[in-house]
């Protein structure tokens, strides 16, 4: 995979971004066996995405397995028999309605990832990686599984413009225009959450970054998304490599 990366313009080409993604997050240690869950908006279709079956691992995912879902739960198009994860539908339809320039919604339920949204400001200026996300992240408070249709309308409200959401006492989710945004907030939210952790375990007092530095920081970052796209090129080749029968 060399050149620049380029939207998706068919169901296909999202098809095949989507489990490159599924592969990664399992390469990366960040599922949680058949829990939690990616989605990416069909393109062409304002109501409608990608999602994994239920049952399937992440390191089991193709292109052709993932599952099309509408933004009203039902299932459009898969196999005889599928179905999807009922928290899923309520957490990526709620989310795919509501978010229009929303394209991906992703999902974990990482260890670090549930330490993070536990702590009562959420996100601490003591990392680089931190201040991608510091005083501009959500936080919605813990509900019981999503199997409830009405707790979407809050999730979309606890998220409101932010790319990143941490479900207290729950994991992460993340948000983007497209896949690579999306994969992006999660590895740095992930990255994160292990920084915050590890220095908070420390016995030493932790050095914590300037608010004027950290505000300077969140708009470096603001202003440079093209990381993102350079980074997710690498990402979609390593994928290739490891593992050839992620499009089929």
């Amino acid at each position: 995979m060399t050149g620049w990366w380029t939207a998706p313009t068919s169901e296909r080409d999202a098809r095949v971004e989507l489990a490159a993604a599924y592969r990664a997050v399992a390469d990366f240690g960040w599922t949680d066996l058949g829990a939690t869950h990616l989605s990416v908006a069909v393109p062409g279709e304002d109501d409608a995405y990608l999602v994994l079956r239920e049952g399937l691992f992440f390191d089991e995912v193709t292109a052709s397995n993932l599952v099309k879902v509408g933004v009203d739960g039902v299932i459009r198009a898969g196999e005889p028999g599928d179905t999807v994860n009922p928290a899923a539908v309520t957490i990526h339809s709620a989310l795919h309605d509501a978010r229009p320039d929303v394209a991906s919604v992703m999902h974990t339920h990482t260890p670090a990832g549930l330490a993070l949204t536990n702590h009562p400001d959420g996100v601490l200026p003591l990392s680089q990686h931190a201040m991608r996300f510091w005083k501009c992240h959500g936080s919605h408070v813990y509900e019981g599984i999503a199997l409830d249709d009405d707790e979407g309308p809050r999730l979309a409200a606890d998220l409101a413009d932010h790319e990143l959401l941490l479900l207290q006492n729950h994991g992460l989710l993340t948000v983007g225009p497209d896949v690579p945004s999306a994969f992006s907030a999660l590895y740095y939210a992930e990255i994160t959450a292990q920084m915050q952790l590890a220095s908070m375990s420390s016995s030493a007092e932790s050095i914590t970054i300037h608010s004027e530095t950290g505000a300077r920081t969140r708009e470096q970052y603001d202003a440079s998304r093209g990381y993102m796209y350079r980074d997710w090129l690498g990402v979609l080749r390593a994928v290739e490599r490891k593992h050839p029968d992620f499009a089929d």
